[in-house]
């Protein structure tokens, strides 16, 4: 500084001198500034903290129990619509289970139950007609081929096992047919008249 009011006092300061001058006193306001930035700065955070302390501290004990307590009021509140909600759920899918199985009921005709019957039954004649076809056609072709009587032997086994159980199926048929017959049909009534239970 006494340089400066030297070269003050002594005349005319040339170009550099003064750019020189000016630069200094630029910095030291920088410095000036962010010093005062800095002090400024670390105030506002010692009052955020302070702030933020004593709102914490002045929150009450009563009101987060009351919270707690409203907290766990909802979630008892959440539990009983879930089991309600699931409860509707459990009687909707009996009602349409109930309502599909009305739909689906079977009931048997006595007439289309002999007319499937006898399709069956001729099917399964039709079956057993091809596999006697079969095998009577295997053991020509193994009478004209020697060495074939082990895979012969082998066939015939399988296809005796398919006739058996076809004729166990056209017995089942006839059985099923007979059994449909039998059962008499339910008495129709007229419109205005109750049928007789006895």
């Amino acid at each position: 500084m006494k340089s400066q009011a030297e070269e003050v006092e002594g005349g005319s300061l040339s170009e550099e001198q003064r750019l020189q001058l000016l630069t200094n006193a630029g910095r030291r306001n920088r410095l000036f500034i962010l010093g005062l930035a800095g002090v400024l700065g670390s105030l506002m955070l010692v009052s955020a903290g302070l702030n933020l302390y004593s709102l914490v501290s002045s929150l009450d004990d009563t009101r987060v129990l009351a919270l707690e307590k409203q907290v766990k009021r909802l979630e008892q509140q959440v539990a009983t619509q879930q089991t309600t909600l699931q409860h509707q759920d459990e009687l909707l899918a009996s009602h349409q289970a109930t309502r599909l199985t009305g739909l689906f009921e079977r009931t048997e005709n006595p007439d289309s139950i002999a007319q499937v019957s006898k399709v069956l039954q001729s099917q399964e004649r039709d079956y057993q007609v091809v596999m006697q076809g079969l095998k009577a056609g295997m053991r020509d072709l193994a009478n004209m081929l020697p060495g074939s009587r082990s895979w012969l032997a082998d066939y015939d086994e399988v296809i005796e096992r398919a006739q058996l159980n076809s004729r166990a199926r056209a017995e089942a048929i006839q059985a099923w047919s007979d059994k449909a017959s039998e059962v008499p049909a339910e008495p129709s009534k007229a419109p205005g008249q109750a049928v007789d239970p006895g």
